[in-house]
């Protein structure tokens, strides 16, 4: 009877496993302004000058990026983690 709840167990680590490995595949986009769209926000200044929003927008890839690498390597390492898991689990069911 423990073994079936230990390879529940194990079958749920390695779903999350695959799910984080996924998590690990799947950046995020970076920062896109279409031409011919008008960027309006309420109650802030107008921007004037084109240069200084592009080095805005360099400055946001720049911290997406970032994010980005820190996501890939933060997801892989809880994949590895929850596959370990997994397979504890499956070796304490094998062993019970």
């Amino acid at each position: 009877m423990l073994s079936w709840i230990w390879l529940i167990i194990g079958l749920i680590f390695y779903y999350f496993s695959i799910v984080f490995f996924q998590y690990s595949r799947t950046p995020l986009q970076s920062f896109v302004i279409r031409k011919g769209q008008k960027i309006t926000f309420e109650g802030a200044p107008e921007i004037e000058e084109l240069s200084s929003f592009k080095e805005f927008l360099s400055d946001v890839d720049r911290y997406l990026e970032s994010i980005n690498s820190r996501n890939l390597s933060r997801a892989r390492i809880a994949a590895i983690g929850f596959f370990l898991a997994g397979l504890a689990s499956f070796i304490a069911a094998y062993i019970s």
